[in-house]
């Protein structure tokens, strides 16, 4: 399992929380966004749009066989 911690940087739309979502469908690892009143699935749209807001704290967390590329990429987006 592999753990990362950051502040979302980047100014979010529609658009952008689709390419994560879709990024993150690519990998076969479990990814979690956790932050300090919620916890979803990275792969979930209507998840993402529900929580995810530039300035927040999240916790990035990847389990699985590609967990260390799928954080990295995580981590892009959303810096």
């Amino acid at each position: 399992m592999r753990v990362k911690d950051l502040t979302i940087t980047r100014l979010f739309t529609v658009n952008s929380f689709i390419e994560v979502a879709n990024i993150a469908n690519k990998f076969e690892s479990d990814i979690m966004i956790v932050g300090p009143n919620f916890k979803t699935d990275a792969k979930s749209l209507l998840g993402l749009l529900a929580t995810i807001q530039t300035g927040t704290n999240i916790r990035i967390v990847a389990a699985g066989e590609d967990e260390e590329e799928a954080i990295k990429e995580c981590i892009k987006l959303f810096l």
